[in-house]
């Protein structure tokens, strides 16, 4: 049987535009820090349950791409800039970042082998996990005027991770996965 015509044969090692750069520390590092002045920006206070830790999220995304760059000290430092900007007890969003950052890696070989879409739906427990950890802690050590409605900012970060894990992997020149014939 001969190939179709205008058919490749398949390799069984990538070649050529197939081959990704592994990301430097400028892209990693430059993309946290964005995300972090996003995170720390002023916003409206009657949104600001709304919107998503940029920080955490783009911490995930590079525990799948990089995890040699983005591991657990770098969550423990982002979580204790994120306590200070939210003013709530020293190290919840440490544990709770630092939770998330455990379990990413720890599923990190299968992870990077879906597309944006199907990691959102891994990822989507952490991103939830992670706010709902915080208030049930922070309740717990005594913050009694908790506002539940802090949870939605994980629902749309769930929303909002195919694109933010698109982005990245254009920015970065991650080839998307190819489709099997």
């Amino acid at each position: 049987m001969t190939p179709a015509q205008g058919t490749r044969p398949k390799h069984f090692l990538p070649k050529g535009t197939e081959l990704v750069a592994p990301p430097t520390r400028i892209k990693v590092f430059g993309s946290l820090l964005l995300a972090l002045a996003l995170n720390l920006s002023p916003w409206v206070d009657s949104v600001r349950w709304l919107v998503p830790d940029f920080a955490f999220m783009v911490l995930l995304y590079w525990n799948i791409r990089a995890p040699w760059f983005a591991g657990l000290g770098m969550a423990f430092v982002l979580g204790l800039i994120a306590d200070v900007d939210r003013g709530l007890h020293m190290g919840l969003s440490s544990l709770a970042y630092c939770l998330a950052t455990f379990l990413v890696l720890s599923l990190q070989r299968r992870l990077e082998n879906f597309d944006a879409f199907s990691q959102g739906l891994q990822v989507a427990p952490m991103l939830l996990g992670k706010d709902a950890l915080v208030l049930v802690l922070g309740f717990w050590f005594g913050h009694h005027s908790i506002d539940w409605r802090w949870l939605a900012a994980g629902v749309v970060s769930a929303l909002l991770w195919p694109l933010l894990a698109w982005l990245l992997d254009v920015l970065t020149g991650h080839a998307s996965k190819p489709q099997p014939d």
